[in-house]
């Protein structure tokens, strides 16, 4: 128990008011003194100190003023580290492991709310390193047979499919609690639509029908919201990152190239103007203490243009770096 220096009656009331207008609580003021939370509660109404709410209001500004205290002392220490680990594609936790691996004294939830609360953007899944280049593929594949209507070939794709494939996704599909059924279903059509593409050379799909389809049948295969499982098909987005752009996956694949918009590589901004833009819209968003968000970016963009400076459009943006945290990414010091 804290104890006080004797004090005059005034003084004491004086020392209440005081004390619990820098926001401590009625219990901790009535023990250093002696009394209970009500009577230090009706000596401070009789001297016409501050009120409960204000008290509260005091208490609440003073823990987020520590909290901010703390945030920002670690990353004076580790924000420079936690950046150059969010370059190469690290999640936070990730970034929190390795940092805990080499200066084991870090408070892993000091360390998850200080990130979280910094404008760094990591990787936020590997999805598209736990599947093989294979595998994710395969999703443009499903969909493209899926998008033809096709039935499934269960004949062909056990000749012609990739038994390591087969066995990937497989495990996959089975873990996310997928039936043995649907799995067979799904590798069908795999194959259906690779023999259809053997015979129908010009036979494509869009990255935009993709996307529809994908959140057709994700919902449909039971593996929206799962704990712990990996979503096959693979987004779009995943795809261009491991292909470089969704042309360049349908090339790989044998299958005949969308022909909507300009290739990647001859568009209007070259990829120094790309990281500008991304640059810059970053710079903006921090001066304005917000979040740089996709949204965001697509506001400042058309602001940007209506002013007479070309800036690439967000999709061109997407595009171009796989997804927009990717570009956020590329572009942190």
């Amino acid at each position: 128990m804290t104890t006080t220096p004797e004090l005059s009656r005034e003084q004491r009331d004086a020392a209440m008011v005081e004390r619990y207008a820098d926001g401590e609580t009625l219990d901790a003021i009535g023990q250093s003194f002696g009394i209970t939370r009500e009577r230090v509660r009706q000596i401070i109404a009789k001297v016409g100190g501050t009120n409960a709410e204000e008290s509260r209001k005091k208490r609440a500004a003073d823990r987020e003023a520590a909290v901010q205290d703390s945030h920002s002392a670690f990353l004076s220490s580790y924000e420079g580290l936690a950046r150059q680990m969010a370059r190469r594609g690290c999640t936070r936790v990730d970034a929190i492991n390795r940092l805990e691996a080499l200066h084991p004294g870090i408070d892993r939830e000091l360390a998850e709310d200080a990130l979280k609360s910094s404008d760094i953007v990591f990787d936020y899944s590997q999805t598209d390193d736990i599947f093989s280049k294979e595998t994710v593929a395969a999703g443009i594949w499903y969909l493209l047979g899926s998008d033809l209507g096709l039935s499934p070939d269960r004949e062909w794709a056990a000749v012609y499919l990739e038994l390591s494939l087969m066995t990937e996704l497989r495990d996959a599909l089975e873990a996310a609690e997928v039936t043995p059924d649907d799995v067979a279903t799904i590798l069908g059509v795999i194959g259906a639509a690779q023999k259809h593409v053997e015979q129908n050379p010009s036979t494509s799909i869009t990255a935009q029908r993709y996307h529809r389809l994908r959140g057709e049948l994700i919902p449909a295969l039971g593996l929206v919201s799962r704990k712990g499982s990996n979503a096959w098909p693979p987004t779009g987005q995943t795809l261009m990152k491991r292909f470089g752009s969704w042309n360049n996956a349908l090339e790989a694949l044998g299958i005949g190239t969308t022909k909507q918009g300009r290739p990647k590589g001859l568009l209007k901004f070259t990829r120094e103007d790309y990281d500008n833009a991304v640059r810059d819209y970053c710079a903006s968003a921090r001066a304005a203490n917000t979040k740089a968000t996709n949204a965001g970016y697509d506001v400042w963009a058309r602001a940007e243009r209506a002013n007479g400076r070309g800036r690439p459009s967000i999709a061109s943006v997407r595009g171009i770096y796989g997804s927009w945290s990717d570009a956020v990414r590329s572009v942190q010091e």
